[in-house]
Parts: structure tokens; C-alpha cells; sequence
């Protein structure tokens, strides 16, 4: 099975739907991934091949893996080990970084969103209007932050053959949840559209990556405007050109690509980590 899913795939990858003839044979080639994927799914143990790489991990680095509590499956493990073997090798190479908000920071995002909740807020209720700042830039920030560095995960995973089938399934899911989220969104009113604009765009960068890798495209189905499809797009491919030759603690400069494309650049500060107490200077948000 597994030389039959390999062999799909590759031949998914080059098809190009032009007529209808074209479109049933990629069907037909589509469906036998699928089933290939299911029946690899269904007959191995993946939970013990990422034990296996986890105690080989700690083998190497000397320091024990510590899942998260959302780690609650096989491919949310291995995600996360790939990204504790990111952090262990830009520790190793003297690139260890952090995001973090300054007073600076955190004036020029509440600059972007505050008119939006000013025209939402009662007069008499504008001391909250800091709070819902503060609310909507951190939620954005942890978003931003665990969905760059899975982006880059799931393109690593993608290198070990033995996985693909389960993040074929895995990472198909993903996407299909990022589409239901933003049609939810589109369906209600938003608080800041344009905070909602900076989850839109990061939301559909899965499923320009699951499409590149497996030649499967949902990217239509999120049915947002052209401009956020574009914009989509095109941070897809400065991170494409940046993972082609990524090294230890890349990641944030693929972090940083991402703030620039978004316009955030000054809304955030990527610096080397620091231990000494948060002040003025800096606030780290996410480690």
C-alpha cells in the first residue's frame, strides 16, 4: 500500500485539470490516495512510530519532550515534536529568539483596530476599548506564532515518507476546520474586520501548503475575496523560498517574512531571547 500511495501521489502532483477528461482522471487517481492512505492509517501504529522518534529526539538533545495538553493524537505529537527539534537546534546554534510586545508595539496595532471598536463601543463604556485591544492582539499573536510554526512542521513532515498518509488525513482535516471557521466569521459580525482579515489570510495558508504538497486543492472553498486569496498567496510563496534553504532559527525569519506581508512589522518585535525581567523594553509574548 504504501508504494501505492507514493505512486498516486506522484502522479496527483503532476496533473493539471484543464477539460473534463483530465479532471475524471484526477479524480480517479485522488480516490486511490485516499484509499491507499486509509488502509496505511488503518495498519499502523502511528502513536508508536512518534514514541519512537520522541525517545530518539531525547536521545539527542538530553532534555525530555513535555507535549501539551492539545497534543491529544498522533499528528499533533509529532507536530510538536518537530517543533521542540526546531527550538532544540536554534538553541544549539546561538539563534534562539522570541516574539515580544513593546509600548511601542502594542500603540501602532491598537492605532490599526481602535476606530473599529471606537464605532461599536457605547460612549460610556470606552475604558474597555484598551482591554479589547490588548484581547484581540493577544489572541492574534498566539495564532499567528503556533500556526507559522506549524506550517513549518507540516512541511518537515512531509520529508518523512513514513508519515504522509497520516498527514494527508491529518492536515486535510485542518483545512477543512479553517474553511468552516471562516465561514462562521463571514456569516456574523466582527468585532475588527481587520483583525479578522489577519486570521483570514493565515487560516488559508494550510491549504495553499496541503495543496502544493498533495496536489489537492480546497483554497476555493474558503470563499474569501480576491484580495485576501492573493495575499494568501503570496506569503505562501515567500515562505516557499525561504524553507527551500532553511537552517537553524529560520523560523523566525519566516515569522518576521509573514509580519511584513500582513503589515504588522512594527505591531511586533522578534529579538533574541532574553532572561532578564520584562519592562518598557519588551514584553515577551510567546516563547
Amino acid at each position: 500500500m504504501e508504494k501505492e500511495f507514493e505512486t498516486a501521489l506522484e502522479e496527483l502532483q503532476g496533473i493539471k485539470v484543464t477539460d473534463q477528461k483530465s479532471a475524471e482522471h484526477y479524480n480517479s487517481v485522488f480516490k486511490r490516495m485516499v484509499s491507499a492512505s486509509m488502509q496505511i492509517c488503518g495498519s499502523t501504529d502511528y502513536d508508536s512510530l512518534v514514541q519512537e522518534k520522541t525517545a530518539a529526539a531525547e536521545k539527542k538533545y538530553g532534555v525530555k519532550v513535555e507535549f501539551s495538553e492539545e497534543a491529544t493524537d498522533a499528528y499533533k505529537k509529532l507536530r510538536e515534536l518537530v517543533r521542540f527539534e526546531m527550538y532544540r537546534e536554534a538553541l544549539l546554534n546561538n539563534q534562539e529568539r522570541e516574539v515580544c510586545c513593546t509600548e511601542s508595539n502594542f500603540a501602532k496595532a491598537t492605532a490599526m483596530i481602535r476606530g473599529e471598536l471606537d464605532a461599536i463601543v457605547p460612549e460610556n463604556q470606552k475604558e474597555v476599548l484598551d482591554s479589547m485591544c490588548y484581547s484581540l492582539y493577544s489572541d492574534f499573536t498566539k495564532y499567528f506564532v503556533c500556526a507559522t510554526f506549524d506550517m513549518i512542521s507540516d512541511a518537515k513532515i512531509f520529508g518523512m515518507k513514513e508519515f504522509r498518509p497520516l498527514q494527508l488525513n491529518a492536515l486535510g482535516k485542518e483545512v477543512r476546520t479553517n474553511v468552516n471557521v471562516i465561514h462562521q466569521q463571514n456569516g456574523k459580525p466582527q468585532k475588527s474586520q481587520t483583525v479578522s482579515n489577519w486570521f483570514r489570510t493565515v487560516m488559508i495558508l494550510p491549504g495553499i501548503l496541503f495543496r502544493k504538497l498533495y496536489g489537492v486543492s480546497m483554497v476555493e472553498m474558503f470563499e474569501v475575496s480576491q484580495k485576501l486569496a492573493d495575499d494568501a498567496a503570496h506569503m505562501y510563496n515567500v515562505f516557499e523560498k525561504s524553507y527551500q534553504s532553511f537552517c537553524a532559527g529560520d523560523e523566525y525569519e519566516i515569522l518576521k517574512d509573514f509580519l511584513w506581508e500582513l503589515g504588522l512589522n512594527e505591531c511586533f518585535t522578534v529579538r533574541p531571547k532574553t532572561t532578564a525581567p520584562a519592562d518598557k523594553a519588551g514584553k515577551p509574548v510567546m516563547n
